[in-house]
């Protein structure tokens, strides 16, 4: 970063010493605000929630005298309590835990846009912390949602925190959701934010919702930021990852981590740095006592009203992004069978929660579809079917690309490298008619939203049931007469693996 008189006279001032900072951060909450058994541990302990986040921010507080916390956005969307208004926002109640335990700053992700535009425009708008987002504007006035950045200052030391959503909002996001915002691209946004506080600050931080992959891009494409503190591909770094000479961090999902960056600033750079995640076992941290009595009355709420158990799992019922999986089969089948159509499809990214065996709740299924889509009904011919066969079966073979989910659909292919050859669709056991139009079901994002993303075709006659995805889950999970099992074949077939 340049030095200018600003510097210098701090440097006068004797600021310039080498000094410690303590970036705690987290991302993709998701609602997540309780505590939760860890399948991932022999002892199944509680791990998560704002109360244990709270002791171990503490904790870490009272051992380092520099530092701050910051959010890295999708705070929304997991959990009924995000659909609760609180201070006239949907969603307030989680921005009020984050203020009590210290946020410093948070970024939008793209999961704040569920509820709609309206709902972005009082979210980004709370006094309950500072949002910083430099490359969101209104469609029509061209002016930012929230501020671009703010400067934070610690014992004289300051820090530029840059807010950045991904450019690419309208492919994760419905259509009418973002259709009142411009999202700019996110390095150019980056850089003329960063030009603009380079002057003034010791360190720039870019907070973004943009994934790991797309955060090691947008390092190489800027210069002058130190830190990029990441989220939205739920990627849990272990320690910092440097790229161009920027350290980039991300802490997982859920609220089961807490991001740990110390960094050793010395005349404007970075001399030295080391980090690591902390799981927030709720028993190792003793929370604080304001976030503790906050949070409780919100989870008594919810247990006495989702709570309910409603069926059994006779085993773990599990979900997969980029193949055929139990839960896809499962729901998709209950799908076709409840509507009697004779296929259909959902995405896999829209089930966020895998069915434990025992017990399945309401919460389980809010928690598994928290999104506000609804059942739609359509026609497709076998034309349409055969142009979505190919894509899926070149989202198979790209490995990290998002298959949709299916019944009474199989598919197979051939392929030799990332071409896919010979494909082939049978709907309920009998092949394809070009002409002929066939009646399928699924949810208004896959095919309103995001069709030509999924499908590859424009869906004919479509028909809105009124019953969120949701609702038709808890509604067949109550209806089942038998512990709720997952197909485990794939529907999905290459022929020469």
């Amino acid at each position: 970063m340049r030095h200018t008189l600003l510097v210098c006279l701090f440097a006068l001032m004797g600021c310039t010493g080498a000094r410690t900072l303590t970036i705690l951060h987290t991302n993709d909450i998701h609602g997540h605000f309780m505590p939760e058994r860890a399948s991932w541990r022999s002892d199944s302990a509680m791990v998560g929630g704002f109360a244990a986040l709270s002791g171990a921010l503490d904790s870490v507080r009272r051992a380092d005298k520099l530092s701050i916390y910051l959010d890295a956005g999708d705070l929304m969307t997991g959990n009924p309590i995000c659909g609760k208004v609180v201070d006239d926002v949907e969603g307030g109640a989680l921005l009020n835990m984050l203020r009590l335990c210290g946020c410093d700053a948070g970024c939008l992700g793209n999961h704040e846009f569920d509820l709609g535009g309206d709902h972005v425009e009082r979210y980004a708008g709370t006094k309950q912390i500072d949002l910083v987002c430099a490359n969101l504007v209104d469609i029509t006035s061209g002016e930012a949602i929230c501020p671009p950045h703010k400067i934070i200052e610690r014992d004289g030391l300051r820090i530029g925190v840059i807010g950045l959503l991904l450019t690419d909002l309208a492919g994760v996001t419905s259509k009418q959701a973002i259709e009142d915002f411009n999202v700019l691209d996110i390095a150019g946004s980056a850089q003329l934010a960063i030009d603009e506080l380079d002057p003034q600050t010791d360190l720039i931080v870019l907070l973004t919702h943009n994934g790991y992959d797309s955060d090691k891009e947008l390092a190489r494409a800027v210069h002058g930021c130190d830190v990029i503190v990441g989220g939205h591909s739920h990627t849990r770094l272990s320690e910092p990852v440097i790229e161009n000479g920027v350290l980039i961090v991300q802490a997982g999902s859920y609220l089961k981590q807490l991001g740990v960056l110390e960094v050793t600033v010395k005349k404007d750079r970075i001399e030295s740095h080391r980090g690591s995640l902390v799981e927030l076992d709720a028993a190792r941290f003793r929370p604080d006592q304001n976030v503790a009595e906050y949070v409780q009355p919100f989870a008594d709420e919810i247990e006495r009203e989702y709570g309910t158990v409603i069926a059994t799992a006779s085993a773990p019922i599990t979900r997969r992004y980029n193949q055929s999986s139990p839960l896809g089969n499962l729901i998709c089948d209950l799908m076709r069978n409840h509507y009697v159509t004779e296929f259909a499809i959902t995405n896999s990214g829209g089930l966020r929660k895998d069915i434990a065996a025992g017990p399945v709740r309401k919460l389980d299924c809010l928690e598994l579809m928290p999104f506000v889509n609804s059942v739609t009904l359509f026609e497709a011919t076998g034309a349409d079917l055969q142009t979505f066969a190919t894509r899926q079966a070149e989202a198979l073979l790209a490995d990290d690309r998002e298959i949709l989910q299916m019944s009474g659909l199989e598919i197979q292919f051939d392929a030799s490298g990332r071409a896919a050859e010979n494909v082939t669709v049978l709907v309920n056991g009998s092949p394809i008619e070009p002409d002929r139009a066939y009646r399928g079901v699924s949810i208004d994002y896959v095919l309103v939203s995001q069709a030509e993303k999924y499908l590859g075709f424009t869906p004919r006659n479509l028909e809105g049931t009124g019953v969120l995805f949701s609702e038709f889950l808890m509604q067949a999970f109550a209806s089942a007469t038998q512990p709720l099992t997952g197909p485990e074949e794939s529907r999905l077939i290459r022929r020469n693996p």
